[in-house]
């Protein structure tokens, strides 16, 4: 086993690991056996631990990889990690103080763990998804959560508005939300005043937005499945 220096007693308490990205060939692609202290492209048994990225774009790129499966990520600070449309399959967790980036992805885990930094993109996380950090799913794009949403105090759910955007975030299960949600819109072309969007949808709720910012003005409610913002 490769030993991790990480601090923060959760980040600590993680598995560690025994396969790490050293990213020596320099291309950045998770799908090069030269990039991983094995030599191998990481399987079904590695625990992987990416903590630093080298190469040109400081982050792994796995968005050409056809599919993962692994048991375990972990993805140090300010470390970029991009998936594609492929399914990703992770046994236990992934856990995240860096840069996660899904493009149509659906990423199998049993949790998603960010403890800071960010998640952009859109696809389905089948499992449940902790949101310390700032999650932004992208223009028109829908992030869907199977199981658990929880948002604590310091996260926060950024969404930009066009007419036709369907719901940023869909939770199939119970959302436990805090932090603060910010809703950002086009100015040139702004919502008709009192018009409304659904910011995100949940089977249950626990909890409120500690805040919210609504660009140009608005308001936030809640319904008995869904946060509605209308514009002013």
């Amino acid at each position: 086993m490769l030993a991790v220096a990480v601090t923060g007693s959760s980040w600590a308490q993680a598995q560690s690991c025994n396969v790490e990205w050293t990213g020596n060939v320099g291309d950045g692609q998770w799908s090069t056996a030269g990039n991983w202290s094995t030599h191998r492209v990481p399987g079904t048994t590695n625990d992987v631990c990416i903590l630093t990225a080298n190469g040109t774009s400081g982050s792994v790129d796995a968005i050409a990889t056809p599919s993962i499966a692994v048991h375990s990520i972990q993805v140090g600070q300010g470390v970029g990690l991009a998936f594609g449309s492929e399914t990703v399959s992770i046994a236990t967790s992934l856990t995240s103080r860096g840069y996660l980036t899904m493009f149509g992805t659906t990423l199998n885990a049993t949790s998603v763990d960010m403890q800071s930094g960010t998640l952009v993109g859109g696809g389905t996380i089948e499992g449940s998804l902790t949101n310390n950090g700032y999650l932004l799913p992208t223009n028109g794009e829908t992030l869907t959560v199977t199981g658990d949403y929880t948002q604590t105090s310091g996260g926060e759910l950024s969404v930009n508005f066009a007419t036709t955007y369907p719901p940023a975030l869909v939770v199939k299960s119970n959302a436990t939300l805090s932090g603060t949600l910010s809703v950002g819109v086009n100015l040139k072309r702004p919502p008709a005043k009192g018009s409304t969007y659904t910011a995100m949808t949940f089977g249950s709720l626990n909890g409120e937005l500690t805040s919210f910012t609504v660009e140009g003005g608005g308001t936030v409610k809640y319904t008995n499945d869904s946060v509605v913002v209308t514009f002013q």
